[in-house]
């Protein structure tokens, strides 16, 4: 579910930082530049794992402000094909459903990956699962163990207005990083089935 990514950077510590130590206001820095974002074909960056080799820092004229080229890692969420995980049914829709894992929500199960015999109920607005004579209801908010099928990583740039066309920008982006899975396999699905 996590790995490590090794990567390279030049980051500026600002004044008001010279008080910490170095590897603490670079620790801050890569933090606050990397955490929550998604590097294409990598994943989501969590935060510093450490910091595997500083350069010395340098100032350019003209500025406050010290520049530093380091070599670190990053703890990366990025699951891999196959691996099962648990998560919360965030919403549903006769497409399929989506899951949230508190600090990632672009998880999709579509209706042909749900188990055999379900079915979308537009009346409660949830999937129910018909096994044995049983209605297994997919309630929101009820922890879903799921498995991983594909990552998928887009280039989401958004796309640049036509002059004087207001209405040329869409109102969404799909996300930049998501996940495909699937329930349809034992031991998958609510934790209540099992």
């Amino acid at each position: 579910m996590f790995i490590l990514a090794v990567l390279r950077d030049t980051l500026k510590i600002v004044p008001s930082e010279f008080t910490k130590s170095r590897e603490e206001a670079l620790n801050y820095e890569i933090n606050r530049k990397y955490a929550n974002r998604v590097l294409h074909d990598i994943g989501l960056c969590m935060m510093v794992h450490d910091l595997l080799e500083i350069d010395e820092g340098y100032v350019q004229h003209s500025e406050g402000w010290i520049w530093v080229k380091v070599i670190f890692r990053l703890i990366m969420f990025r699951p891999f094909k196959d691996e099962v995980l648990v998560g919360r049914i965030r919403s549903a829709s006769p497409e399929g459903i989506q899951v949230s894992m508190e600090f990632f929500d672009d998880i999709t199960i579509s209706a042909d990956q749900m188990p055999v015999g379900s079915e979308y109920n537009s009346t409660e607005g949830v999937w129910v699962w018909r096994y044995e004579g049983n209605e297994l209801f997919m309630d929101l908010d009820e922890l879903v163990r799921f498995q991983v099928l594909d990552s998928v990583f887009l280039d989401v740039n958004p796309p640049r207005p036509k002059i004087g066309d207001v209405d040329s920008v869409p109102a969404s982006h799909p996300p930049p990083y998501s996940l495909v899975c699937t329930i349809a396999g034992d031991g998958l699905g609510l934790l209540t089935w099992w």
